[in-house]
């Protein structure tokens, strides 16, 4: 049996027959997006922020490891950023500040991955990208960076630039944008177009939700001395809180309802225990590939956790019509 729960447990004591509740004041955690093109200091300034690890998608960082104290990991591999980010989750290690350098990268290999996918899955080899693949890449993104995002730490994601033409003038430049989801600048705070002049990064706003960086439209000097000025020190240098990471996730990805189950209490997005264990019966039954195949295929989740209730009822009818054979 599951119940409906508000995931801050520190509420219980207040009115609970409103769904509102009073907003928080803590210190801020940076989210940020910035982008422009090769030398506009995209890499070496965001190394200056604290205690940072990169996910260095392109080696951009390769030869700053004398200069800056960091940690990274090299791979352009959605499977194995996912799997950093779970580990950062878990524990966060002490690191303040995470870098994914660049976006850019990471998008297309999720795009070559979802044509090989789709190419497999007809038997065309001469498949292209679909219409309705993007509702599937748009997923995985999303997937990705609510992970990322629930961080309680600094989180700085770059991207290149691209130019923009005017869609009535032939090939009339209008202005630039970050090369990555057209959809990806709304998920964060702050997004920055970086540029260079003489020897100084500048950065111009894009987008300001924290409303203390100076206007919109307007440049100031791109360095971490910058932000310290503008955010203050607390939110950029605080430790980072394990519970509170858990308690974002949870919330970014549906996870509002608690089962108990075996004793112990899940987070879900409304799967019952009943079903949870049902599922669990025909992934032994069928292999786990082909359950999360369908997981991923037909609800768009990684996890049974991530279902809803009456998706559980369909996965549950349509894996039980389904002929077995032999585990992959």
């Amino acid at each position: 049996m599951y119940i409906w729960t508000n995931t801050n447990h520190k509420k219980k004591k207040t009115n609970m027959s409103s769904l509102f509740e009073k907003a928080k004041k803590s210190p801020d955690r940076l989210k940020m997006l910035i982008y422009g093109d090769t030398g506009t200091g995209k890499t070496v300034t965001s190394l200056h922020f604290p205690k940072p690890v990169v996910v260095d998608c392109e080696k951009g960082t390769e030869h700053y490891g004398p200069h800056f104290d960091f940690s990274r990991i090299e791979t352009s591999d959605p499977d194995v950023v996912t799997k950093a980010i779970d580990e950062l989750l878990k524990d966060p290690n002490g690191y303040k500040t995470f870098i994914l350098d660049p976006i850019t990268v990471l998008y297309d290999v999720i795009m070559d991955r979802q044509l090989l996918r789709k190419r497999l899955k007809t038997g065309n080899s001469s498949y292209e990208i679909q219409p309705l693949d993007y509702k599937f890449i748009k997923s995985d993104v999303k997937r990705l960076m609510s992970k990322m995002l629930s961080l309680d730490m600094n989180v700085i994601v770059t991207a290149h630039a691209k130019v923009l033409y005017s869609p009535d003038e032939f090939m009339k430049i209008i202005g630039t944008a970050p090369e990555c989801p057209k959809y990806l600048p709304h998920m964060f705070d702050v997004v920055l177009e970086l540029t260079k002049e003489g020897d100084k990064f500048k950065a111009t706003v894009d987008k300001d939700r924290t409303n203390k960086l100076p206007p919109i439209n307007s440049t100031f000097d791109f360095s971490y001395e910058s932000f310290t000025k503008f955010l203050g020190i607390g939110g950029l240098e605080r430790e980072p809180v394990e519970f509170s990471q858990n308690e974002h996730l949870e919330q970014r990805s549906g996870r509002t309802f608690e089962v108990e189950l075996k004793g112990k209490l899940l987070k879900t997005a409304g799967i019952t225990a009943e079903n949870i264990i049902k599922l669990t019966k025909l992934v032994d039954k069928f292999g786990e590939k082909i359950v999360k195949d369908k997981l991923r295929d037909d609800y768009m989740v990684d996890s049974l956790l991530d279902l809803r209730n009456d998706e559980a009822g369909l996965l549950i009818t349509d894996l039980s019509t389904t002929k077995q054979t032999e585990k992959p």
